[in-house]
């Protein structure tokens, strides 16, 4: 078996919270096991630190004036409204790679139909007996959340 070490960003997004659920819990796991990719996060958290410690520099007061009287100054006609308007800042976007949610999604998929045709669920929903009919349906489709449940465990823990 080979071990997916997580690159930068996925270390970051780890560190901010601000991955999937089942991206953090696979994190996690890896962390509880490689000593070289919990120095790297350790690394990224003293950065972190030191950046929150680091003094906001605020622009001189007289900078407008200054900027606004060099600008009369010059030969170039002011406009009559503001060119760019102020907008608040906005919280960073969450990169996430679409192919990589895609082929995740597609992944599961197969996987569930490989599990759902392989249990024996689907031969037994196929050949079902029309006098016992319901019954049948409860069993299968019982066996198959039984299935899906037991997969979706595995994939969070």
């Amino acid at each position: 078996m080979t071990i997916m070490h997580p690159n930068d960003q996925e270390l970051l997004r780890f560190l901010n919270k601000s991955c999937s659920e089942l991206e953090y819990h696979r994190i996690a796991r890896h962390m509880k096991a490689c000593a070289p990719c919990r120095g790297r996060l350790s690394d990224f958290l003293d950065v972190e630190l030191m950046l929150d410690q680091l003094a906001v520099e605020q622009a001189p007061a007289e900078l407008a004036d200054r900027v606004m009287s060099a600008l009369r100054s010059s030969d170039r006609p002011l406009p009559d409204r503001p060119v760019f308007e102020a907008q608040p800042s906005s919280p960073r976007r969450k990169w996430v790679p679409y192919w990589r949610t895609e082929l995740l999604h597609g992944m599961v998929a197969m996987a569930a139909t490989f599990l759902f045709i392989i249990s024996g669920v689907f031969g037994k929903l196929t050949s079902l007996d029309p006098n016992r009919w319901e019954a049948d349906v409860r069993t299968g489709a019982l066996q198959l959340f039984h299935v899906v449940e037991s997969v979706s465990r595995q994939l969070l823990s």
